[in-house]
């Protein structure tokens, strides 16, 4: 399916597996630049490998924590350079919501939404 996104700067939060990964490697197939955000280098090395063998894209890497604020502030030159922000960041635990005491879920979903409410202060569309 082509949806016209050929040429779009994309970042993925996240992106070093799993659903943030799977974004990237879409995008990729679409034609999209896209740069691949993780705290771990070795993980992003990888994925940017994989992303390549099964796209034949080549994809940027930023290695941040994203729990962290200097990880959420070194994204925010990238931030305003992109079209579409995936953000996937996240430590959500496995379990049932009985599993999970209030403390935790609250923390686990914190980092998504600060995140993107810290990267996207001061966000422009480049367009």
């Amino acid at each position: 399916m082509d949806l016209e996104l050929s040429g779009k700067r994309v970042l993925v939060t996240g992106a070093s597996r799993g659903i943030g990964y799977a974004c990237a490697r879409h995008f990729a197939r679409e034609g999209c630049e896209v740069t691949l955000v993780s705290s771990s280098e070795d993980a992003l090395r990888a994925a940017a490998a994989r992303l390549t063998e099964e796209t034949g894209a080549t994809a940027a890497i930023h290695r941040a924590d994203l729990s962290q604020n200097a990880g959420v502030e070194s994204l925010r030159p990238l931030a305003t350079t992109v079209d579409i922000l995936v953000n996937n960041a996240g430590a959500i635990p496995g379990g049932g919501l009985a599993d999970i005491d209030s403390k935790r879920w609250r923390e686990a979903w914190s980092l998504p939404r600060c995140s993107a409410t810290s990267t996207s202060r001061g966000w422009r569309s480049p367009r």
